[in-house]
Parts: structure tokens; sequence; C-alpha cells
């Protein structure tokens, strides 16, 4: 007997007898219907976290993101709604923030406090681990242990990743790296202008080349 979809297919008359069933030693007022939508829904979240776990393991925390690793996670049309302005789309885009955020950040790793999902949808809450050994923001490398909390949210498709949202904790960035975040009105006479972001810049073509030398194992660094 297999579960099939209870979205696009008629259940087995034995499940949906066996759901009912279930429901009734549950003492929950769900039809065998919901019951068949609860099971398959929890199978497929489980599955879904899987899918975020072999693209953390592998990706940000094997801190491998060449176009063949992204390639086994995320789909080809993936659509990051986190990007900065600006920023390339797709594979570029994650190989640019990833490589800027370790150029600032050793020994990342993302460790997952919590996750939850519904259909194809999977909201998480972290907290990233690194220390503070590159510039970033024009802030001077502290060498400090940092730990950053964010929240994302992902749309999972057909075992992997195709859409991405974060919100990421700039605040307590700046507390963990010794620096102040202020909120400044924009037209103050004086005031500071908009940091330029690291990776917001055109990629040269033998820029390219390099980062791909290097982050398919050549050992050799991109030169800055």
């Amino acid at each position: 007997m297999t579960l099939q979809n209870p979205q696009t297919t008629t259940a087995d008359p034995e499940l949906i007898k066996l759901a009912e069933r279930l429901g009734q030693q549950l003492g929950t007022d769900l039809t065998p219907e919901d019951v068949v939508k609860a099971v398959h829904g929890a199978a497929q979240v489980k599955a879904n976290k899987q899918t975020l776990l072999r693209f953390q393991k592998e990706v940000f925390n094997g801190h491998d993101w060449s176009v063949e690793t992204l390639g086994r996670h995320l789909t080809a049309d993936f659509q990051d709604h986190a990007a900065m302005p600006g920023d390339p789309p797709g594979f570029e885009g994650v190989q640019l923030r990833f490589s800027a955020w370790a150029a600032a950040f050793e020994d990342s790793e993302e460790d997952n406090v919590a996750m939850v999902g519904e259909g194809d949808m999977l909201a998480v809450l972290y907290d990233l681990h690194a220390r503070h050994s590159g510039e970033f923001m024009g802030v001077t490398p502290s060498h400090r242990e940092v730990v950053i909390p964010g929240i994302e949210f992902l749309r999972i498709r057909d075992g992997k990743i195709a859409e991405h949202w974060g919100i990421y904790d700039f605040l307590t960035t700046a507390e963990e790296i010794g620096a102040n975040l202020t909120f400044i009105p924009k037209d103050q006479p004086g005031g500071p202008t908009r940091p330029e972001i690291p990776w917001r810049r055109e990629l040269r073509p033998e820029d390219a080349e390099a980062a791909e030398t290097y982050l398919r194992g050549s050992g050799e660094s991109p030169s800055s």
C-alpha cells in the first residue's frame, strides 16, 4: 500500500479506513482525508528539512560554493529575495555573497535552532558562528568569535532550494565585532553615506575564472 499525494490523487480506500481508525484512536475530529493529508505533509516537511541540511553541510558549512556543488542543491532558476540591489542573479550572486562573507568571517558555520515547515515552505531560526578575521563594512578585523542570529524562509522544489528569503541581524553583527549601528536621517548635513556593499561590483572574466579555479580546490587564492 502506497501513500499517495492527496492533492492530486484519490487515496487508497484501505488507507482511508486506516486513517479513520487512527483519527478515532487519537480522539481527533479530523476527517480521514485530513489525516492522510497531515501524514503526507509531515513526510514532505521532513524531506524538505533534509534538503536544507544537505545544503548547509556541503555548501555553506562546507565552504564549497562552486557551480557544480550549487547545482546539486539549488534549482537552475533559484531566486534569492534577500539579495542586495545590484547583485547578479542566480548562482553568481550566491557565490559573490558567500565569498564576500568568507573574506570577512572565517570558519563560518550555520547552527539551526528551530525548523518548521508547511507544504513546500520551510522556516529556519539559526545562529551563525564565525570569527571576524577580515574587514567588514569598513570595520577592521576584531578577531572575535561571533554568534549572529538570523531567520530564513525557503521554498523547496523537487529536492532543491528554489527560493530564499532572509532576515539578517545587523545590530547583533555590529555589537559582536565591536562596532556601532546608528540610524541617521538621510537629509542630515554631513551625515555618512550608505556604505558600498563589498560584493556589489562587476566581476571581471579573469576574476570569475580565478575564483572558480580556487573553489574547485586548486589551493591558489584568486587575486584581489
